[in-house]
């Protein structure tokens, strides 16, 4: 089993969660997604889409984190991520579903507004224009022109944290009464929303998880197990957090005017 993945990337955080919890070995086939090797001719060939994660299994390429995480539930039953009642699976289903339809493209605003804006500003400009025009799809393409060009003042900027909130809300409703977020069955709908907690956690806009007691108490039960150290904390290099937060400390003001706007 191989994943290609990248150390920060949500969807990669996502799927490795899986990984470890179901103590499956795989090899490591890294992505450096600022240096444009999603975009190499041989990843394509894989992944057409130019994103990660990509996992091969027997020989098998398969894309969509979220299906890829179906898929090791599906074919490695023996440490079960999804609960045994159909209308709690439905309920699991659903979450993850509106994760990939709303939070991670909202997620990819989020971080390239706040996070790898001042890197990518630093880097020629021809540079970065060329790296976006192989994105292969226009109205991703168009998002990160937006934001790299004008930070949290794009447009799309506060649609993604009301989304964030929004989901957040959802989430603190459903951990009212119970550990995890469909029953008490920590499964895939769980591993599927930390790594977004833990991008606005790096990006220093703990205030969306504080004041939310419950996504706050889940969240530190998450960060707990086992197989979150090996798939988030090993990857995130200290570096890296500590420039995404201090990223999201520099634009704490704009943040605020944006979402008065």
């Amino acid at each position: 089993m191989q994943l290609y993945h990248n150390a920060i990337s949500t969807c990669s955080q996502k799927v490795r969660m899986v990984l470890h919890e179901k103590a499956l070995e795989v090899e490591d086939k890294l992505i450096d997604l600022q240096a444009g090797d999603q975009f190499d001719e041989a990843y394509i060939a894989l992944n057409p889409d130019a994103v990660v994660p990509t996992l091969v299994d027997n020989g098998n390429v398969m894309i969509e984190s979220t299906l890829i995480n179906e898929y090791l539930q599906d074919a490695y039953p023996e440490i079960s991520l999804a609960p045994q009642d159909s209308y709690e699976r439905h309920q699991m289903r659903l979450f993850c579903k509106q994760i990939d339809d709303k939070l991670a493209t909202a997620c990819g605003v989020i971080t390239y507004s706040i996070g790898l804006r001042p890197t990518l500003l630093a880097r020629p400009k021809a540079d970065v224009d060329a790296m976006i025009a192989k994105i292969p799809n226009a109205r991703k393409r168009q998002m990160r022109t937006d934001v790299v060009e004008l930070g949290v003042a794009a447009g799309q900027f506060k649609d993604a944290m009301l989304t964030h909130q929004s989901l957040f809300d959802a989430a603190e409703t459903m951990l009212t009464a119970r550990t995890w977020l469909v029953g008490e069955t920590f499964s895939l709908a769980d591993c599927a929303l930390i790594p977004y907690v833990v991008r606005i956690d790096h990006l220093n806009q703990n205030t969306e998880i504080n004041h939310r007691p419950n996504l706050k108490r889940w969240y530190e039960a998450v960060a707990a197990r086992p197989s979150f150290a090996e798939a988030v904390t090993k990857w995130a290099a200290p570096a890296v957090i500590a420039m995404l937060g201090s990223a999201g400390d520099a634009v704490k003001d704009d943040i605020a005017k944006a979402m008065q706007t």
